[in-house]
């Protein structure tokens, strides 16, 4: 999934950049959570309102660039946190997560509630048969809900949280703020101010703190799917408007790291993709809900 572009990813990170877009031209002033939503199985939704962002990096890889404006209208419920093992069987009845035992390298931390830990080898194809099948559990279905992948743009958008920087607090990357790889080669070229390990390990939703928006683990512990269509040249053809990314591509992308990987891939503008039917170990989702009026 990952091999090309860990093989250029010395010449990704560098830091020759131009001036940045001010920060208040990205969103104008994000307001505090104010609402939030809890369905049938205790997912928690926040309110991520509508506005506009200068999407992309001028630091990374040529697919980041050019950064360009795009605007997120209407707003959008977007899931607190990445679906979890226990949210994911309860819908599919399976839990296709990768289970290391305590200990090993990449292994869950002893005393950690698995149910808590954010579900990971989903299939693209999978993190939509999760949507659909959500929606139509009776609770839901009763209540007009349907959920969807968020798209590339309210992804970046969300994560941002009316930011400009590469992660929700700054420009440095911080290990204890989001779960990922400490490295020194690479976070150095971000500015990385410590190089202590955050332990190699997936970690519970929730275990850091979350961005202004109050979504948690945006950067680190699994990557999340979203809907769009991979194309390495897209921001030269983007729409302004809500971008949903182009008609066809290169498998489909993913967004936010994961614990396995340096900083540099949990940047917000970061971009990866897969294949739709691979079951990736580290490839995991978060949802959006949408309430439209119920089945007669």
């Amino acid at each position: 999934m990952f091999g090309w572009r860990s093989a250029c990813l010395a010449i990704a990170v560098g830091l020759a950049a131009g001036p940045a877009p001010r920060a208040d031209e990205a969103l104008g002033k994000t307001p505090a959570p104010e609402a939030a939503i809890e369905n049938s199985l205790g997912m928690r939704f926040v309110w991520v309102p509508a506005g506009e962002l200068w999407m992309g990096s001028q630091v990374g890889d040529p697919d980041e660039r050019p950064v360009h404006r795009v605007t997120i209208s209407p707003g959008l419920w977007l899931a607190a946190y990445e679906v979890t093992r226990g949210e994911y069987q309860a819908v599919m009845d399976e839990d296709p997560s990768w289970n290391p035992l305590p200990g090993g390298t990449g292994s869950v931390e002893d005393g950690a509630d698995r149910q808590r830990l954010p579900v990971d080898r989903v299939a693209w194809t999978s993190a939509v048969g999760f949507c659909r099948r959500l929606a139509e559990l009776p609770a839901e279905e009763l209540r007009g809900r349907h959920y969807r992948l968020p798209s590339e743009a309210e992804w970046e958008f969300a994560c941002r949280a009316g930011g400009t920087t590469q992660f929700h607090w700054g420009d440095d990357p911080d290990v204890a703020r989001a779960n990922f790889a400490p490295s020194i080669s690479h976070d150095a070229a971000l500015g990385a101010g410590s190089a202590a390990s955050s332990g190699g390990s997936v970690r519970p939703v929730g275990s850091y703190p979350p961005n202004p928006l109050g979504l948690y683990d945006m950067h680190g512990n699994v990557w999340e799917w979203c809907a769009d269509h991979y194309a390495p040249g897209w921001y030269k053809d983007s729409p302004r408007d809500m971008p949903h990314g182009p008609l066809s591509g290169t498998g489909r992308v993913v967004r936010g790291g994961d614990y396995r990987f340096p900083a540099t891939f949990a940047r917000s503008a970061n971009r990866d993709f897969t294949r739709a039917t691979r079951r990736d170990r580290g490839n995991g989702l978060r949802v959006v809900l949408e309430i439209r009026e119920p089945a007669p």
